[in-house]
């Protein structure tokens, strides 16, 4: 799903306090800390703002146990078809369950969780350009500028 059409057709139907951002990835492998660092920034615009530094199976747990509608949206680098930068809105039917992954948990089952409990849940992905072991947390110039510009968007919205 393109980003504009999940805005307009989703992101919109929340309140701000429905909305949870949950940044993933690591930060010392160039741009899989794109969830990191677009969450970091999310912080100044939403209070449901979460990154695998904080308790996340606790995070997940809370939100299950919460009743409440909501939607939760997880930030993480992926693998698809298209181009360096391209960002995709995955939803949870087109989230593909491997054995591989780099989370503790699956991301797919903490979905099939959420959902459970009345959580709309995706996954606004980036495809990276890289994923080499740095000394110092840094994204490539293409993966920066499309933090700044989800930021943007999200802050428009």
């Amino acid at each position: 799903m393109k980003l504009e059409i999940f805005i307009k057709k989703v992101f919109t139907s929340y309140k701000k306090n429905e909305i949870t951002f949950i940044g993933l990835g690591n930060p010392y492998r160039t741009d899989d800390g794109f969830g990191i660092a677009l969450s970091k920034k999310l912080k100044a615009l939403f209070s449901n703002v979460y990154s695998e530094s904080d308790n996340l199976d606790e995070v997940i747990l809370d939100l299950c146990n919460n009743s409440r509608r909501g939607l939760v949206i997880f930030l993480d680098t992926a693998d698809f078809e298209g181009d360096v930068g391209d960002v995709k809105v995955i939803p949870f039917d087109e989230v593909k369950d491997v054995g591989k992954h780099f989370h503790k948990i699956p991301i797919k089952l903490y979905m099939k969780l959420l959902m459970k409990s009345k959580k709309e849940t995706y996954i606004i992905a980036i495809k990276p350009e890289r994923l080499d072991e740095t000394k110092e947390p840094g994204l490539s110039e293409i993966v920066k500028g499309k933090v700044d510009y989800l930021f943007e968007s999200l802050k428009d919205v």
